[in-house]
């Protein structure tokens, strides 16, 4: 019963990283249904939000959707320039410093070291710290502070 109850945490989580609104699993005599609640709201400014997951151990019909963040259309293709890609471990928010009044973690040009942190992602409130896997020098960075990114998007460019 314990593992079963890991399974289902596991596949909540995997839900709100991957932006999944409903999920149904079946296996021999073992069926779950996770669906996720959605609230109605009126946003001027602002970016797609997580919404908690919720489970429910009594089977309902659900199908698998996936919801999409558009990104905005990156003005050069990270494909064509020479270096070490830097890409976003997850969906979330860009944060290129670690407060609003801070300088940024790094700029176009600065010198860095394997292991710096180059920025973070923030993803359901948490902040994870993204850093460089190579030392070398920031050769462009493709997004800009407070832009929402999809997971593997190219973030920057260590030469």
């Amino acid at each position: 019963m314990n593992d079963k109850i890991k399974f289902i945490e596991k596949l909540a989580e995997s839900m709100n990283e991957n932006k999944i609104e409903t999920v149904k699993y079946e296996d021999n005599n073992f069926e779950v249904s996770l669906t996720k609640k959605r609230k109605e709201r009126n946003v001027i400014f602002g970016s797609p939000m997580a919404q908690p997951a919720v489970s429910s151990n009594a089977p309902q019909e659900v199908q698998v959707q996936e919801e999409e963040i558009s990104a905005p259309v990156q003005q050069e293709d990270p494909e064509e320039i020479s270096g070490t890609k830097i890409t976003s471990p997850m969906v979330g928010t860009f944060y290129a410093s670690p407060s609003p009044s801070a300088g940024p973690f790094v700029k176009e040009g600065d010198s860095v070291t394997e292991g710096q942190t180059l920025c973070i992602v923030e993803a359901m409130k948490l902040m994870n710290e993204v850093k460089s896997t190579v030392s070398g020098k920031v050769k462009k960075i493709f997004v800009k502070d407070n832009e929402s990114i999809k997971k593997g998007q190219t973030l920057m460019i260590i030469e």
